[in-house]
C-alpha cells in the first residue's frame, strides 16, 4: 500500500510539472499565431495539428507500454514536448508552428501511460479516486501554468516575450522528465506485460466486442471536441467580446484550472462514491451543456463568469468519472492499449474541434463555436443514457 502511495504520488507531481509547462504556452499561441500574420482559422489548425499527431500515435504507444511499461513511454513524450517547445519559440511562421505541434502530438505517448499508470495502481474503490488525483494534477498546472505565462509575457506582448513563454515550458518539460526518471517507480509488473509476438488487442475488436467501451470512447470524442472548440477559440472571442489580451485570457484559464483542481482532487471521487460513476458523468455533462449555452449567449465579464463556472463543474465532475469508466472495461494486460484508444478518441475530438472551430468563429460570429459544443455535449449526454448491456458496462467489474 505504501509503495502504491508513493508510486501514485510520484505519477501526479510528474504530470503536473509536465501540465504546468504545457499550460504556459497554451493562453499565448493564438496571440503568437496572429502575431505572425495567421487568420483565425489558421491559428485553430496549428493548434489542432498537436491531436492530429496524437490521434495517429495513442494507439502505438498504449500497446507499447503494455509491452515495455509504462515509465519509458512518458518519458519519451515529455521529450518529446521540450523538443516542440524549443521548437515553436523559434517558429517564424504559422506553417513552423504547425509542424512543431504536430511533432509534439506524435510524441505524446505520456499521457495514456499516465493514466494507465492510475489504474494499475486502482481497484474498483479507488479507480475514481487515482483518475481524479491525476486530473486535479492537470488541472492544477492549468492553474499554475497560464498564471505563469500570463506574468512573463507582460503587457505588451513582442516576439521575444512569446519565445521566452516557451522557453519556460520546455525548462518545465526537461524537470517532469527528469522527476519521472528519478522518482517515478514502474507500475506494470514484468509478468503482466504483453509478450513480443503476442497477439494484440484490436481496436476495432474491442469496441465491437464490448458495447459500454463503444460508449465510452464516442462520449469521450464529443466531450473532447467541445472542450477543444472553447479552448482553440476563447482568446479569439475575448479579443472580441471583452477587448481582453493574453494576460486577462491567462488569469482566466488559471481561475478555471483552480476550479478543476478542487473538484478532481477530492469532489469527483467522492461524488462517484455516493452517486455512482454513471450519474456523475450524466450531472457533469448536463452542467457541461449549459455552461457552453451560456457562454454562447454571453457578452460580459458577469455573464462569462457564471457560464465558466457551470462549465468548469460540469467537467470536473464528467472527466474523473469517465475515465475511471473507461479504465473498467480492461484488464491490466490491455489496459495501456484501451487507455490509448481513450486516448485516440480524445486526440480525435481535438483534431475535429479546432478544424471546425476557425470556420465558425470566422463565418458565423464569436458565438458560434460555443453553440456548437453546447449541441456535442447534449449528443454526448444522449450517447451517455443508453442503457448497458451487463452491469459491468458501467465499471462495476473488472476486465473480461
Amino acid at each position: 500500500m505504501k509503495s502504491n502511495s508513493a508510486s501514485l504520488a510520484a505519477l501526479v507531481g510528474v504530470v503536473l510539472i509536465g501540465m504546468t509547462g504545457f499550460g504556459v504556452f497554451l493562453p499565448i499561441f493564438p496571440f503568437l499565431s496572429l502575431e505572425i500574420g495567421a487568420t483565425p482559422t489558421a491559428t485553430t489548425i496549428a493548434m489542432g495539428a498537436y491531436s492530429f499527431g496524437q490521434l495517429i500515435s495513442s494507439p502505438f504507444w498504449g500497446r507499447l507500454s503494455d509491452r515495455v511499461g509504462r515509465k519509458p513511454i512518458l518519458i519519451a513524450g515529455l521529450i518529446g514536448g521540450v523538443v516542440s517547445y524549443l521548437w515553436i519559440a523559434q517558429a517564424a511562421n504559422v506553417v513552423e508552428l504547425g509542424a512543431a505541434r504536430l511533432f509534439g502530438g506524435l510524441m505524446a505517448g505520456n499521457v495514456g501511460a499516465a493514466f494507465a499508470a492510475a489504474a494499475d495502481l486502482a481497484d474498483d474503490k479507488t479507480r475514481a479516486r487515482n483518475m481524479g488525483l491525476l486530473g486535479a494534477a492537470v488541472g492544477f498546472g492549468f492553474i499554475a501554468g497560464p498564471a505563469l505565462g500570463a506574468l512573463l509575457i507582460g503587457h505588451t506582448p513582442t516576439r521575444e516575450g512569446f519565445a521566452l513563454v516557451c522557453y519556460a515550458s520546455a525548462a518545465l518539460g526537461a524537470l517532469a522528465t527528469l522527476t519521472a526518471f528519478a522518482f517515478f517507480r514502474e507500475t506494470l509488473a514484468p509478468e503482466s506485460r504483453t509478450q513480443k509476438g503476442a497477439e494484440r488487442p484490436r481496436r476495432m475488436a474491442l469496441l465491437v466486442s464490448r458495447p459500454a467501451l463503444a460508449r465510452f470512447v464516442a462520449v469521450m470524442f464529443l466531450v473532447i471536441a467541445a472542450q477543444a472548440l472553447m479552448e482553440v477559440t476563447f482568446g479569439l472571442w475575448a479579443d472580441v467580446e471583452l477587448r481582453w489580451g493574453p494576460r486577462e485570457v491567462g488569469w482566466t484559464l488559471a481561475a478555471l484550472g483552480a476550479g478543476a483542481v478542487l473538484l478532481q482532487g477530492g469532489g469527483a471521487g467522492a461524488a462517484a462514491r455516493a452517486l455512482g460513476e454513471r450519474l456523475t458523468l450524466l450531472i457533469g455533462l448536463a452542467l457541461f451543456a449549459a455552461g457552453f449555452g451560456g457562454l454562447a449567449v454571453s457578452h460580459a465579464v458577469s455573464t462569462m463568469a457564471a457560464s465558466l463556472v457551470a462549465l468548469t463543474i460540469g467537467l470536473g465532475l464528467a472527466t474523473p468519472a469517465l475515465n475511471s469508466l473507461i479504465a473498467a472495461q480492461a484488464d491490466e494486460r490491455e489496459r495501456g492499449a484501451v487507455m490509448g484508444l481513450s486516448q485516440s478518441a480524445s486526440a480525435l475530438g481535438r483534431v475535429a474541434g479546432p478544424l471546425g472551430a476557425g470556420a465558425l468563429f470566422d463565418h458565423f460570429g464569436s458565438a458560434a463555436p460555443y453553440a456548437a459544443a453546447a449541441l456535442l455535449i447534449l449528443a454526448a449526454l444522449f450517447v451517455a443514457l443508453g442503457e448497458p448491456a451487463r452491469s459491468r458496462d458501467w465499471g462495476l467489474g473488472t476486465g473480461d
